[in-house]
């Protein structure tokens, strides 16, 4: 009987030792496929690693993108790039959630495929705005050459509103947009940004962004009066004010904000002595309750040569410059041109 019982705890103890040995085996098994995937994921150097990444912790490691090499349809890395740009305009009419992806890409006079080397044709290329290339690679200018540049490429249009701006037109477009409630934010090569699938430049930003030459009309002054709706001074109605009034004192120097023709050098009830100059890309700018106009109508004139004095004619309570914006005849709000005011 004792004998009996020796064996039965030795099949037992036996047992027990096979399926020690199967567990270990599957163990070892189950670390191997996970190793092997784990391999799989992250020595990937495709946009979908970049978007893995997003989706959990929206931290781009710029090291780990896809290098374009050539701006061709030939070339394996742009193709996938351009698929996904097509589908994520098509993501972004359907209304459906999605994760951009990024790209790099450095501009080279090798590159047959972009022939001319700014930001404007390298957008039009890639089918991107270039107001979303610009924020992301901190351009200034959409004349800057970029021969030699890495620049970083987004698979989807809208605009990575920069939280800590490095140029102008970020300073213009965080004024704008940047809201810390509405989340959505990555952090691309250490910068901060929030992303908005839907927006795009305005046609203010754009102006200030194709002509980097605009400056303040005066050297010191104060702003008493913003843009938009609000109680006239001289009425007491409601109305629309059409630009901004920066005080300072009669006889103040007034500058051309830009380059440009004189359109108007006249007298106005309202403006009283007013000067509307024409720039490119169909902006104008005004300059009004002058005391003085040094300009004449048809007049060529530069960025900051001095076109007037600061006065209090026309409709007006006291010295100060009426100071417009009209893009295509519209007018807007000056502030987002000047990131100073």
């Amino acid at each position: 009987m004792e004998f009996w019982h020796l064996e039965q705890k030795k099949k037992k103890n036996y047992n027990h030792l096979l399926i020690l040995i199967l567990l270990l085996l599957t163990s070892f098994g189950s670390v191997r496929i996970l190793a092997q995937s784990s391999l799989v994921d992250f020595s990937s150097t495709t946009a979908e690693y970049a978007n893995l990444s997003q989706s959990h912790q929206n931290m781009i490691d710029v090291s780990l993108l896809p290098m374009i090499t050539s701006l061709s349809s030939r070339n394996k890395e742009f193709a996938q790039y351009m698929a996904n740009v097509e589908k994520s305009y098509q993501n972004i009419s359907a209304g459906r959630n999605f994760q951009p992806g990024f790209y790099l890409y450095t501009v080279t006079a090798d590159d047959t495929s972009l022939p001319v080397r700014n930001l404007v044709s390298l957008a039009a290329r890639c089918s991107i705005p270039y107001g979303e290339i610009a924020l992301l690679n901190d351009l200034t200018s959409a004349e800057e050459d970029l021969t030699g540049k890495t620049l970083i490429l987004p698979d989807a249009p809208g605009l990575f509103v920069p939280l800590n701006p490095a140029t102008s037109i970020g300073t213009l477009v965080k004024k704008r947009l940047s809201n810390p409630d509405l989340g959505n934010e990555f952090t691309i090569n250490g910068k901060n940004y929030q992303y908005f699938p839907q927006e795009r430049l305005t046609p203010t930003e754009l102006a200030f962004f194709l002509d980097t030459n605009l400056r303040m009309p005066l050297d010191n002054s104060v702003l008493t009066s913003g843009f938009g709706n609000r109680v006239s001074p001289i009425t007491g109605l409601n109305h629309q004010h059409k630009g901004i009034d920066l005080a300072a004192p009669e006889g103040t120097k007034v500058y051309a904000c830009k380059g440009g023709k004189v359109a108007i050098a006249s007298y106005d009830m309202t403006y009283g002595n007013y000067i509307i100059l024409d720039h490119e890309n169909k902006t104008q700018s005004v300059y009004a309750h002058l005391s003085a106009m040094l300009v004449k109508t048809g007049e060529e004139i530069s960025r900051g040569a001095v076109i007037g004095k600061v006065g209090s004619t026309g409709a007006s309570t006291g010295p100060h410059l009426h100071f417009e914006i009209r893009v295509n005849g519209a007018a807007q709000d000056p502030r987002r041109l000047l990131p100073a005011i």
